[in-house]
């Protein structure tokens, strides 16, 4: 499928918004659009986060959004945080090039290495770990635990 990668911008906003909104229903998320908005736009007002839509006929039919963190034993690490293809676009080949479009976002940061965090219910239904092995992304053993903070 003939399709371009656009880092999101002021005037694909919008369009990053909606795909995500989409998304997090349909993951069956909790967060509600006005925060998934006004998280979005604090991404893309951070130097150390981006994000990318796959615009296929003028239209956005993928996003992806990557943040970045520094850590002793990595260095700088980026994280894969969303990847989502709208399902009449899924297997024609946008969510491999915004990963390798992630990828080389990453790299230009000085990033030593790209991670993505898969949910069970995520791998039993889609074998996520799968599609990332054909990537280049192996697993490191380790859990992923989240504490949540009250203001």
């Amino acid at each position: 499928m003939q399709a371009e990668i656009h880092a999101v911008t002021r005037e694909l906003r919008a369009a990053a918004v909606d795909l995500l909104v989409r998304f997090f229903r349909e993951e069956g998320f909790t967060t509600p659009p006005p925060r998934i908005a006004e998280n979005l736009d604090r991404m893309l007002s951070d130097s150390s986060c981006w994000c990318a839509l796959a615009v296929a006929d003028g239209e956005a039919r993928a996003v992806i959004t990557v943040s970045t963190v520094l850590y002793v034993e990595w260095g700088r690490l980026g994280e894969i945080g969303d990847l989502y293809v709208l399902p009449e676009y899924r297997r024609r080949g946008l969510a491999p090039r915004l990963v390798a479009a992630a990828k080389d976002w990453c790299r230009a940061k000085g990033c030593s290495a790209v991670s993505v965090t898969i949910a069970p219910a995520d791998e039993r239904r889609d074998r996520l770990s799968r599609f990332y092995a054909r990537l280049g992304f192996r697993e490191t053993g380790r859990t992923s635990a989240v504490a949540m903070l009250k203001a």
